[in-house]
């Protein structure tokens, strides 16, 4: 009876210690875990390194076996943080803190007091996995808080440079606006006065020169529209007024006004419609406007005594309209390029001259639109233009 209530003692008291053993263990990883959670809850309150390095600092005593006595210092290049009561001592334990793979740093961990020897000194061996789990997490933390630094450094910068660019958009806008009203009252008094010339000498051998320097007027103030069109184009979208119209009727008008020219070119200009009563949504001066731009820009390539053909192809939903030529056909690396402003190709076009903004022109108007256009084209083979214009179910006007 006697040894067994010794060996009933004995068991307890093993009991106990390995009770108090586990508690302690708990105990120490809870510890680790607060200081670790302390951490990332200073991340989620605050960007600034300064206040999540200083406030780290002192979470980081709490977690190890005796916070009493222990002292913590964190060294972030030109930045030094220390723990309340801070002092150096011969018992230290100390980690790298990298960033991005680069050493920026340390923290280091100070006992005070010398205790019985552990693991690592007076340190537990857990006590060296949690500083490098620390100055691990402070170097991501540090990496992020960087990045985000970098990137609102880059938001800022490409803000002001935006701005400055809207300003510049719009003193150039303003200073074309400008500059369109300048040419644009002469030209009006001169389309005018030249026209009312050519009412006079109808009769007269002088009328000829007077409708030239009036057609020549027309011209040089159409110029001026398209240009202007081009600037609105480059910072919006240009005046279109969509309507429900009859594709037969926008695409007859600009033929019928270019036939004087295509046989003055020695040019055959056919038009082909797959179905005349369509009706699509539209600005009908503004797609006469693309179409005699395209005309213009094949009869400056057709080839002598060839043909320049229109035709459309209707879906259901969109109408697609195709400008063909047998001219000698664009590069690949051209017709990357042949859209945008006053690009002119290198092979100069029989009679070429402008300012290379027809097809820039035709693209924006296309847009404005809700359309696309593109060219298919291949050297010595002719091209061919397409834009498309969107079908509608209502009723149209002329």
């Amino acid at each position: 009876m006697k040894n067994e209530k010794i060996y009933r003692a004995a068991f307890d008291a093993k009991q106990d210690e390995t009770y108090d053993l586990i508690l302690d263990k708990l105990t120490e990883r809870i510890k680790e875990l607060n200081c670790l959670y302390g951490i990332s809850r200073l991340v989620e309150t605050t960007s600034s390194i300064e206040e999540i390095l200083g406030g780290a600092v002192e979470l980081i005593p709490k977690a190890w076996h005796y916070p009493e006595i222990t002292r913590a210092r964190i060294r972030l290049k030109d930045f030094e943080f220390e723990s309340d009561g801070f002092s150096e001592s011969p018992w230290k334990q100390s980690e790298d803190i990298r960033v991005d793979g680069e050493k920026r740093g340390n923290v280091e961990v100070f006992y005070l007091e010398d205790r019985p020897g552990r693991d690592e000194g007076p340190f537990l061996r857990e006590e060296r996995d949690l500083i490098h789990a620390i100055a691990e997490r402070l170097g991501h933390i540090v990496s992020r808080v960087e990045a985000g630094n970098r990137l609102e450094a880059l938001y800022t910068s490409e803000k002001n440079l935006r701005r400055e660019l809207q300003e510049e958009m719009q003193n150039r806008v303003e200073f074309t606006r400008r500059l369109i009203h300048e040419l644009k009252t002469p030209i009006t008094s001169l389309l005018a006065t030249s026209q009312l010339l050519c009412e006079e000498l109808e009769s007269h051998k002088l009328g000829r020169l007077s409708t030239y320097v009036y057609e020549n007027a027309a011209r040089m103030n159409a110029r001026i529209d398209e240009l202007h069109d081009i600037i609105k184009g480059e910072i919006g979208t240009p005046d279109v007024d969509l309507k429900a119209v009859k594709l037969g009727d926008i695409l007859r008008s600009p033929l019928e006004e270019m036939n004087s020219l295509a046989e003055t070119s020695g040019i055959e200009l056919r038009l082909y419609i797959d179905d005349e009563h369509v009706s699509v949504r539209a600005d009908a001066s503004r797609v006469r406007q693309i179409l005699s731009n395209l005309l213009n820009n094949a009869f400056k390539y057709a080839s002598g005594n060839g043909t320049v053909e229109v035709h459309t192809k209707t879906s259901a939903d969109m109408v697609t309209i195709e400008v063909k030529d047998d001219g000698p056909g664009i590069a690949e690396e051209e017709r990357n390029k042949i859209f945008e402003s006053y690009y002119r190709s290198p092979d100069k076009a029989k009679g070429s001259h402008g300012l290379g903004i027809g097809l820039a022109l035709c693209k924006v108007l296309v847009t404005a639109h809700g359309g696309t256009i593109w060219v298919k084209s291949a050297p010595g083979k002719g091209s061919s233009f397409f834009f498309t214009l969107k079908r509608t179910a209502e009723g149209y006007t002329a």
